[in-house]
């Protein structure tokens, strides 16, 4: 392009068919881009059909002592509360981790001092915070 201060910009006749071609790269580099994107979304279907033919022959392969273990925690109709042993066994344990995981998380301050040094300062019957009229 041949730009003169306070002109309009001239164009000339290279740069126009210059345009047409980096018009014509750009097209093609998206037909490029979907077939490989769609190429992508296809080989994630060919994994999950794999994967799920793969977790079928699994269990259709699992030893007949393994099967019966399963079956009698199904069964498990024993009730402690409102759910039976197992369900109440499984909800312990995710109530469990959810604690642990908030403890981890969040932090406790022992350090109180504006506090404590106001209770020091109250006064006391047998131990107890009282009234200053009580202590008389």
């Amino acid at each position: 392009m041949i730009q003169v201060m306070g002109m309009p910009e001239v164009v000339a006749p290279e740069e126009v068919l210059d345009v047409q071609n980096v018009t014509q790269l750009i097209m093609r580099e998206r037909e490029k881009r979907l077939n490989l994107t769609k190429e992508i979304i296809f080989q994630k279907q060919k994994n999950f059909q794999l994967e799920n033919f793969i977790e079928e022959l699994v269990d259709s392969l699992q030893l007949p002592q393994e099967k019966k273990v399963v079956e009698e925690i199904v069964d498990d109709t024993v009730k402690v509360g409102a759910y039976s042993a197992n369900t109440r066994m499984m909800k312990i344990k995710k109530y469990k981790l959810k604690l642990k995981k908030y403890r981890s998380r969040v932090t406790i301050s022992r350090e109180f001092k504006g506090r404590s040094l106001a209770s020091k300062m109250k006064p006391r019957h047998n131990g107890k915070f009282a009234k200053k009229t009580q202590t008389i």
